[in-house]
């Protein structure tokens, strides 16, 4: 049996500046988040008019929003551990009825929904089995699951290369800039989801090596601007020299990642499973 990956970490997510999920998505913006929507409407594409859809760790409900505005007539619902992000979320007023939540103890009876979602959570979570198998009890038998998962572990990525780096410390930067706790990978998720009842259905992977930069520029820039006494000048230095990377490599990733969909040499797991 898998060990179940477990971590335990402080972190602040009331901090509105860490927040994630603003705005609503855009399926043809040809980048990195288009990638994950599109995926996600492919894999729910079957679900008939009036099922309903929950998102573990909706954050401010970009996601959420964003299926309910292209799939009005589904129930969708969302959820996340931060009081300051559902309010957000709230504001939109966008028909999406939104909860505050642990993950691990969801606050919906047995057997509710008839697909579950999640993108960017586990990686945050001190027990990752704990969340599948809630998961697991809310959806109805048959239920389809479809997620995000970061795969921060997997062999053979940047993130894998520089686990021990001294000087580019990726792993320790996105611990303590944005809570990634997890290092997870993608046998790993498959084989956990199995044990808690979610059957693996499909899974392809994105986040390859260009998305994996965009990743490094960003957590680089975030750790050089937290800097205590950086000049005025070299801070704008470090974000002209990040936005010269990312512009291009936002969209490059797109490409990459639909050409290497099946390849696993990546970051990122998408993941459909069903009850």
């Amino acid at each position: 049996m898998t060990q179940e990956p477990t971590a335990t970490f402080n972190f602040d997510y009331e901090n509105p500046n860490i927040i994630e999920g603003h705005g609503t998505g855009d399926p043809y913006s040809h980048d990195l988040a288009a990638t994950r929507l599109l995926r996600m409407l492919d894999a729910l594409s079957g679900l008939p008019a009036g099922a309903t859809v929950m998102e573990v760790g909706c954050g401010a409900g970009r996601q959420s929003r964003t299926l309910k505005r292209l799939r009005p007539a589904l129930q969708v619902f969302g959820c996340d551990l931060s009081q300051v992000a559902i309010v957000e979320a709230r504001k939109y007023n966008d028909g999406v009825e939104y909860d505050v939540s642990d993950a691990a103890r969801l606050p919906y009876p047995d057997a509710q929904f008839d697909a579950v979602m999640l993108f960017d959570v586990l990686e945050h979570v001190p027990n990752v089995a704990a969340v599948v198998r809630e998961v697991a009890r809310v959806l109805k038998p048959g239920g389809l699951f479809h997620g995000y998962i970061p795969i921060e572990g997997q062999p053979h990525t940047i993130f894998a290369r520089l686990h021990s780096s001294q000087s580019l410390p990726l792993t320790r930067w996105k611990r303590e800039q944005i809570g990634h706790i997890q290092q997870l990978t993608d046998t790993g998720v498959l084989e956990l989801f199995g044990q808690c009842g979610l059957k693996p259905q499909s899974y392809d992977y994105s986040f390859h090596l260009a998305g994996q930069l965009h990743d490094l520029a960003d957590y680089w820039r975030r750790d050089r601007l937290a800097k205590s006494g950086l000049a005025d000048w070299r801070k704008n230095m470090v974000t002209i020299t990040a936005r010269l990377i990312f512009f291009p490599l936002w969209r490059i990733s797109y490409w990459e990642d639909k050409w290497r969909a099946h390849d696993n040499h990546a970051a990122g797991l998408h993941l459909t499973a069903v009850k």
